[in-house]
């Protein structure tokens, strides 16, 4: 017998159904999911993040991660300010989660490539697809396809602090990006043997959450069970939130030590 949508829980179920009221995410989610290139593409910079250089996924899971985060953000950020393609009359609330939908989803393509620049050939191979996905979108309306590109095409852009975010949701997908920083994430390259700082420090976040702020409209905490998550917090999401100017006015950030304080490295361990 199969399962009802709410008994339903995969992380594929939770992205999809976070976007239920919103018909054009639900286009474009599915297609994504379905579309050979991009699963494909996902798939390999998985491989090339992982298995050749011992970074952490970047792979599917990372894409509806940051996807979920990013709807999450938008939403509570929806209720202090309004987004660029709301502001500039351009499009509503809709387009501007869709353009926070797919640059989420997307924005690491880029690394099938390597790490050094993936920002723009996630951008460069990111292109067709988006042309592929906004025709089915928005099937009547090439200026509508063309316009929503390029806020996702900025998007992914900015999303890793080279380039200022010049959108509100550029600045979204950056932040959601760096909130996916807890320990499941790091696990693999730490068990592999890659034990640095930026490995040590992601073993020590336990969760985040994002919800509504006390002094500013979002409020985001972020548990660790060791002091040296707090190098994950400021060198990776605090930077990318003082990067996106348009909302650092509207987040505040707090980092939360946990009761239970977890042993991430050995008494000794050799660095060199």
């Amino acid at each position: 017998m199969a399962k009802s949508p709410r008994q339903r829980n995969t992380l594929k179920d939770r992205v999809r159904r976070a976007f239920k009221h919103n018909e054009l995410c639900i286009i474009a989610f599915d297609a994504l999911e379905s579309d050979i290139e991009v699963q494909t593409v996902l798939e390999d910079s998985n491989r090339m993040a992982i298995d050749r250089m011992g970074y952490s996924d970047h792979g599917h899971i990372h894409s509806l991660i940051v996807s979920l985060n990013g709807i999450k953000l938008l939403r509570e950020l929806g209720k202090g300010i309004q987004t660029s393609i709301v502001k500039e009359d351009t499009g509503t609330i809709k387009d501007s989660e869709l353009v926070v939908l797919l640059g989420c989803y997307l924005h690491d393509i880029g690394m099938v490539v390597g790490r050094p620049n993936h920002d723009e050939f996630s951008v460069i191979i990111a292109m067709p697809i988006l042309d592929r996905i906004l025709a089915k979108v928005y099937p009547k309306d090439r200026h509508k396809q063309v316009h929503i590109r390029g806020h996702v095409m900025h998007a992914i852009y900015c999303h890793d602090k080279v380039a200022v975010p010049m959108t509100v949701e550029a600045g979204v997908v950056g932040i959601a990006d760096a909130l996916d920083m807890t320990k499941g994430r790091a696990r693999i390259p730490f068990e592999a043997g890659s034990v640095n700082i930026h490995s040590a420090s992601a073993m020590a976040i336990e969760h985040v959450k994002i919800r509504k702020g006390e002094l500013k409209t979002v409020r985001i905490d972020v548990t660790m069970n060791n002091a040296s998550g707090i190098f994950q917090i400021q060198e990776l999401l605090e930077e990318k939130i003082r990067n996106a100017k348009s909302l650092i006015d509207h987040i505040e950030l707090y980092a939360i030590m946990s009761p239970m304080e977890d042993k991430i490295i050995e008494e000794e361990l050799r660095v060199l």
